[in-house]
């Protein structure tokens, strides 16, 4: 997860927050939305010659999702990166714990400064971390690090409506407000010259089950621990407000996983 997220998600906090709020996070299964079966369906859209290679993934977090492709892709090699260092090591721990280290390499970086040489990989992973340089912006970067006719998904939030309640437009406009629908990023994506291979939504379950559920149990502990750092309560009343949104709106806008080629 990269600092930049925490600054567009809470704008009023200062460099200094993000440290803080970074040490929110750690520890936890997921630091966003996402399933293993969700994965591994996006993974599935993929050809069988493609599921091979060097796959990078751009602002892994804690990377539960790169235990699931190491498992479900023996012939890839992993190139994980993130700007937080814990969790990087996070993700070495449970690869170890996993026997699945071999295949899963960690490099911190910021994912719009990335150390890589154009053409170097075959896949590209970003579960939930485009938005933090905005998705056109992620599409036109991180492009050149793949290989020609190489593959590319995305997940990140979309609406599925064009008529947003009123409530969640506003808060959606303030952590948000450059949101496309799924018809306009599938615009996007076409429009930079990648061929759409695939999408689909993520279920409510992929908010609750490894992010929501165990980040509300920790809310407690977190408010009781920062009970006199006004910053640190701004942050998890920001939280609290984000859950109850989702809550009552997640008919209305969501996560949703984009599976792209890029051309020859």
């Amino acid at each position: 997860m990269d600092q930049k997220a925490f600054e567009i998600f809470i704008p009023t906090c200062s460099p200094m927050d993000v440290t803080l709020i970074c040490s929110m996070f750690e520890g936890l299964p997921r630091q966003g939305p996402g399933l293993d079966e969700a994965t591994a369906f996006a993974f599935s859209f993929l050809p069988p010659d493609a599921k091979r290679g060097k796959i990078l993934d751009i602002g892994c977090g804690s990377g539960m999702q790169d235990l699931t492709l190491a498992r479900i892709c023996p012939d890839c090699q992993i190139t994980a990166t993130d700007l937080h260092q814990p969790f990087l090591d996070d993700l070495t721990r449970r690869a170890q714990k996993a026997g699945l280290d071999g295949r899963i390499t960690t490099r911190r970086a910021s994912m719009d400064n990335l150390p890589f040489d154009e053409k170097s990989f075959d896949i590209i992973w970003a579960e939930g971390s485009a938005f933090i340089i905005g998705i056109l912006p992620a599409l036109q970067t991180w492009k050149k690090f793949l290989k020609p006719g190489g593959y590319m998904m995305i997940s990140d939030c979309t609406w599925f409506t064009d008529s947003p309640s009123e409530e969640c437009a506003q808060f959606m406009h303030e952590i948000s407000p450059d949101m496309p629908t799924v018809a306009q990023a599938e615009e996007m994506i076409r429009a930079e010259g990648y061929s759409l291979v695939g999408s689909f939504r993520l279920p409510d379950t992929g908010w609750y089950t490894h992010y929501y559920n165990p980040l509300a149990a920790r809310l407690g502990m977190l408010k009781e621990k920062y009970a006199g750092n006004q910053d640190a309560q701004f942050i998890i009343q920001g939280l609290e407000m984000e859950m109850n949104i989702f809550r009552k709106y997640s008919k209305e806008y969501g996560y949703t996983y984009f599976i792209m080629k890029k051309s020859q």
